[in-house]
C-alpha cells in the first residue's frame, strides 16, 4: 500500500514538473510593421480613392486596393538598407504614383529559443518624389512591436475654390 502511494506521488510530481516546463513566454503581439498616417492642412485625413502600395525592388504588393483609408501598416524588408515603395492612388479617370524611399537599419530581435526571431528597424531617413506627397515626417524611428505612428505622410495643402 505504501509503495503504491509513493509511486502515485512520484508520478504526480513528475507530471507537474513536466507541465511547468511546457510554458512558452513569447510575445503575443509579435508583428513588426511601420505605421503611417496621412495628413493634410495639419489634420489627419483620408484617401477616399483606391490606394495600392508595391515594393519597387521586388514588385511585392504590400497594400492592395484599399479604399477610404487614413493610415496603413507596412512591413519593411530585412536585407535592404533602403526600401522603395510605389504609392499608387487611382480614382475616376486618373492614376497617380508617388515614390517613397525609407532608409533604415535592421537588427534581429531574439527573445528565447522557443520564440521566432523578428527583425526590428530604425528609420534613418525618408524622402519622396512629391507628386502628391508634400513632405514626410519621422515621428517614431523605431519600428518594433509597438503599434504607434512611425511616419506622417503630408499631402499638399487643399485648394479653396471660390
Amino acid at each position: 500500500m505504501k509503495q503504491s502511494k509513493g509511486l502515485f506521488l512520484a508520478c504526480l510530481f513528475a507530471l507537474l514538473g513536466l507541465y511547468s516546463c511546457d510554458t512558452i513566454d513569447c510575445t503575443l503581439n509579435n508583428t513588426v510593421a511601420m505605421y503611417c498616417n496621412f495628413y493634410q492642412d495639419g489634420k489627419l485625413t483620408s484617401i477616399n480613392d483606391t490606394l495600392s502600395i508595391t515594393a519597387a525592388d521586388t514588385s511585392v504588393v504590400l497594400l492592395n486596393r484599399q479604399l477610404k483609408t487614413s493610415s496603413m501598416a507596412l512591413s519593411l524588408s530585412y536585407s535592404y538598407p533602403e526600401d522603395t515603395l510605389l504609392i499608387n492612388v487611382s480614382g475616376d479617370g486618373y492614376t497617380i504614383t508617388d515614390t517613397l524611399w525609407i532608409e533604415k537599419t535592421s537588427t534581429t530581435h531574439f527573445e528565447s529559443p522557443d520564440c521566432p526571431v523578428n527583425m526590428f528597424h530604425k528609420i534613418t531617413g525618408v524622402r519622396s518624389t512629391h507628386m502628391f506627397i508634400d513632405s514626410v515626417t519621422i515621428t517614431r524611428p523605431d519600428v518594433d512591436y509597438l503599434q504607434d505612428e512611425n511616419i506622417q505622410i503630408h499631402f499638399y495643402p487643399s485648394v479653396d475654390v471660390d
